[in-house]
């Protein structure tokens, strides 16, 4: 009886991601222009792949770029992609994009965030709405954001802002299968499970008509409602790059327009 063909390290990680995207090997070598056979060889390591056949499959299983280095890497290969600190020269232009975003986008709160959950930095508006955000971990914002206490206190609108959330660290820990991101989510899904469903809102005043779900505050008596957008380097080759965002908070109405302006005021 022959045993059976272990997968090699670059194997093993082409099958998880092959997994996590429910592709077949079959749909996977179409996709990527080579043949079932010869990906199957890759996977077992009968046959080494090369960096082009790599970055093609990276491509098709939509890896991220730090992930793309590590099937590089299983398969003997250099890097791909670069990896710099923000502050480095390498990474001048991003800084200078996310400091112009940041100044600009005052009296409204805007943040730099790096996946899964790391505020790096904040302006004004956004450390005057919630100061020391950048000082917390990730498990730290995911206990603020999730769990009991005055975010939640101050949210009209809180079961349908938590259960969007939920929903979209389950799509970025879907997406990138990174653990740290899986475990965060569980903390998230955790705490989610003790807190009214989305179909019972706290108030009947809710942010049911905008076309975004997004936080309806009562903050001092007054309510705010806010509309949110995300800003990303879609085309990013560079890891850290290819791991930031920026959160922007915007007033979705007059009055909540005139209560940013007065915020940084004070």
């Amino acid at each position: 009886m022959v045993a059976p063909v272990e997968p090699s390290p670059f194997g093993r990680q082409v099958r998880r991601w092959r997994s996590v995207r429910g592709m077949s090997q079959l749909d996977v070598a179409a996709a990527a222009g080579t043949t079932s056979r010869h990906l199957s060889f890759v996977e077992t390591g009968r046959s080494r792949p090369g960096r082009d056949l790599v970055l093609r499959l990276a491509d098709v299983l939509a890896v991220p770029l730090p992930e793309r280095n590590a099937l590089l890497a299983a398969a003997g290969l250099p890097a791909a992609y670069a990896e710099h600190d923000l502050g480095s020269s390498e990474l001048a232009a991003v800084e200078s994009v996310l400091t112009q975003v940041l100044a600009r986008h005052e009296p409204y709160p805007a943040w730099v965030v790096r996946r899964p959950f790391t505020f790096l930095r904040a302006n004004q508006a956004a450390e005057a709405l919630f100061p020391g955000l950048t000082a917390l971990t990730p498990e730290q914002v995911v206990g603020l954001w999730f769990g009991p206490g005055p975010f939640r206190d101050s949210v009209q609108n809180w079961p349908d802002v938590l259960r969007a959330g939920i929903e979209a660290l389950r799509r970025d820990a879907l997406a990138t299968d990174d653990p740290q991101t899986l475990t965060l989510l569980r903390r998230a899904e955790a705490a989610a499970g003790q807190q009214p469903t989305a179909g019972s809102p706290r108030h009947s005043d809710s942010s049911a008509t905008s076309p975004v779900v997004c936080p309806v505050f009562t903050i001092d008596g007054q309510t705010v409602r806010t509309i949110s957008a995300v800003m990303t380097f879609d085309a990013a080759v560079e890891v850290t790059t290819s791991q930031l965002r920026i959160e922007l908070m915007f007033p979705a109405d007059a009055s909540a327009d005139t209560f940013f302006h007065k915020l940084t005021r004070h």
